[in-house]
């Protein structure tokens, strides 16, 4: 909110700069040459307002991106809290927000050589000074951790990074390094500038209306988020136009208007299986053995469709803590809680015993007291397979004591932390009353 304040107040001035940053990722190998894995550009917007550089920086990236809302990142020098921009890239079938240190570098004080500080667990020194280019930077060496060091020069008159080397580690261990230079720089006209600033000030107030977590920036938007972005969109689309801003609103647009045909394609899937029997499926135990019919027969059973694999294994891990915890609630009761491992490859041999392997090392991991079964998608696609229409997995389907199905979701429930999966607790309970 204190970068929104100090925008704010630039009104009366809107003197703003436009400066483009190319960026590489490449991965290290011991033995092997350097290879470049990914490339992007982010263009950041300056504006000074009592003392402090105040940056907006937007991300360009064409693939493994990261989801809209994170896209935009809002910086002050005076505040060493502020998120960095981040990028998307997939290692490892694991979807990592790359942070780079820049375009602002915050310190307690000027910068001068020999100057040393810390920030949350990095320390940094200037170590001395240095043409890039035409323009004198400050040489900061910083380490944020083991083995992370990283280079970062800064421009002598302000607290903004010219250049930057960085290392990054994602997966086991596997070693990163972030290059980036600053390539242009442009002073915008006085109308263009009043635009940037008024759109800047609707994006941020839109972002900070979603409440995303700032610590899991790969998480996708969720339908609430969707909502409330939904409502803003009209009036945030009118208030970028004709600045930098309008291409990527014009994709946030895109993606509402698709989830919004995903949400109804689905909501007409749900709506055809919920009330009617269930239909006929069949799973395997891991085993090898199929799942007799009749222990399911006169209960209420919960299907708790999702890929249960141990890699890459991310929050809200399918939200199975919380399943796990709902089938201990019910233990003594008829019910049935079954979780579905959904994979294509089980129907291989040649695969099928290295997958058994990682369902069973994730439920160990977990420590979930509930059934895992096997489905090579043959049951999921009897209940209609919404992933065909673009939606994630999990999918919950409930069945009630006379195999009708009475309760069809398809992606993560809010959470009640006291009560974990509210909706289905009362569900359960009201079928089992009847």
């Amino acid at each position: 909110m204190h970068t929104l304040l100090l925008l704010s107040a630039l009104v009366a001035d809107p003197g703003i700069e436009s400066l483009t940053y190319q960026g590489e990722l490449s991965q290290v190998e011991r033995g092997q040459q350097t290879a470049v894995v990914k490339e992007f550009t982010a263009e950041c917007f300056l504006s000074e307002q009592a003392g402090a550089v105040n940056a907006t920086t937007l991300i360009q990236e064409s693939t493994s991106r990261l989801p809209w809302a994170e896209l935009v990142t809002w910086q002050s020098s005076v505040n060493t809290t502020d998120l960095a921009p981040a990028f998307g890239y997939r290692h490892m079938e694991k979807l990592y927000a790359v942070t780079g240190m820049f375009p602002l570098l915050a310190s307690p004080e000027p910068l001068q050589k020999g100057l040393e500080w810390k920030s949350g667990p990095g320390s940094f020194e200037v170590v001395g000074e240095e043409m890039v280019g035409d323009v004198k930077c400050w040489v900061v060496e910083s380490v944020t951790g083991p083995a992370r060091k990283h280079q970062i020069f800064v421009q002598q008159d302000r607290p903004v990074v010219e250049r930057l080397k960085q290392t990054v580690f994602m997966g086991q261990g596997d070693r990163f390094e972030l290059t980036l230079q600053r390539t242009k720089s442009e002073v915008l006209p006085a109308e263009s500038a009043t635009k940037t600033l008024n759109a800047m000030l609707h994006l941020q107030a839109m972002k900070e209306s979603l409440e995303r977590d700032p610590y899991d920036r790969t998480a996708d938007i969720t339908p609430q988020s969707t909502a409330i972005a939904q409502e803003q969109i009209e009036e945030l689309a009118a208030s970028v136009k004709g600045t930098r801003f309008e291409n990527y609103v014009a994709s946030i647009s895109r993606d509402l208007g698709n989830r919004a045909q995903r949400d109804m394609e689905v909501s007409e899937l749900r709506d055809k299986f919920v009330g009617q029997p269930a239909p006929p499926f069949t799973l395997t135990q891991l085993g090898g053995e199929p799942v007799p019919v009749e222990s399911l027969a006169g209960k209420v059973v919960v299907l708790h469709f999702w890929t249960y694999q141990e890699k890459p294994l991310e929050q809200p891990y399918g939200q199975i803590g919380y399943l796990d915890f709902l089938a201990t609630r019910f233990r003594d009761k008829p019910v049935a809680v079954l979780g579905v491992a959904v994979d294509n490859r089980l129907a291989s041999p040649e695969s099928r015993t290295a997958v058994v392997r990682s369902i069973k090392r994730l439920t160990s991991f977990m420590k979930t007291g509930y059934e895992v079964t096997l489905d090579t998608r043959n049951a999921l696609n009897q209940f209609g397979n919404p992933t065909r229409l673009g939606a994630e997995l999990p999918l919950w389907v409930i069945l009630d004591q006379n195999g009708k199905v009475v309760h069809y979701h398809s992606g993560y429930y809010e959470i009640d932390n006291q009560r974990g999966l509210k909706e289905l607790d009362e569900l359960i309970a009201g079928l089992l009353e009847k």
